[in-house]
């Protein structure tokens, strides 16, 4: 399927309630509302994303980028349309903490721990890179030395999608490194729209806390970003 190719169609409002799309900088978007059809989005957005595309997405209070983890150009692209550091700390949602396993190695007990007692709270856990990744994507990442940031999403949207994929996604904020905008729908058409191949546009959205990163050395837990949830309670996880 060749996603630059996508052409708007015009839908009945009727039957899928959604507000509207058109064809925006050569990307499929769908304005949606709070009515919209969440399954029928994510469904599409999957597909999507099967076939190697990148979607762009409200999650958060912010707007992200989506791709699949384990095709190579997928994350190439993701990759070029960030102008992404390599040596930045990847997203990686995955659908709860029995998948840990797929995209990661070497995982300590106490961030098993903290994944299957706080997720899907927004904590972000860092951990090693499985070897089993894709070597392509996984020097694409940063290679061997880089660190994931795991994390679940807390339903919504992007948990739809996740779960509709049925495979690990790569996951970025939508905005270049160390800018604002990620919020914005028009800035987020204006810098991503000829880089991604469907975005479901909520709008601008009201940004929310931002994870919660946990590191696991040496046996104890490491607060690299404070955020929604409270160390306290992190603590809390790790000494129960």
């Amino acid at each position: 399927m060749n996603f630059r190719s996508f052409k708007a169609q015009e839908t009945n409002p009727s039957s899928n309630r959604l507000v509207g799309f058109a064809t925006i900088a050569e990307v499929k978007t769908h304005k949606i509302d709070a009515s919209s059809p969440i399954g029928e989005l994510a469904q599409e957005a999957a597909a999507v994303i099967r076939e190697g595309g990148v979607v762009c997405l409200p999650c958060a209070g912010r707007y992200r980028l989506f791709a699949d983890l384990f095709n190579n150009d997928a994350v190439m692209r993701l990759m070029q349309a960030k102008s992404r550091i390599k040596a930045a700390p990847a997203l990686v949602f995955i659908e709860n903490a029995s998948d840990l396993d797929t995209v990661a190695e070497e995982i300590p007990e106490l961030a098993r721990k903290i994944a299957s007692e706080l997720w899907p709270q927004p904590v972000t856990i860092r951990a090693k890179p499985s070897s089993e990744l894709p070597q392509k994507v996984l020097k694409q990442l940063g290679g061997k030395k880089v660190r994931l940031g795991l994390r679940t999403p807390a339903g919504g949207l992007a948990q739809e999608v996740l779960k509709a994929v049925g495979s690990p996604l790569l996951v970025s904020s939508a905005n270049r490194q160390k800018k604002a905008g990620d919020s914005s729908s028009a800035q987020v058409t204006k810098t991503f729209g000829r880089h991604i191949d469907l975005f479901i546009n909520s709008g601008d959205l009201s940004p929310e806390a931002a994870s919660t990163i946990v590191n696991i050395e040496n046996e104890a837990v490491v607060i690299e970003r404070h955020g929604a949830v409270d160390e306290a309670t992190i603590e809390n996880c790790a000494r129960s």
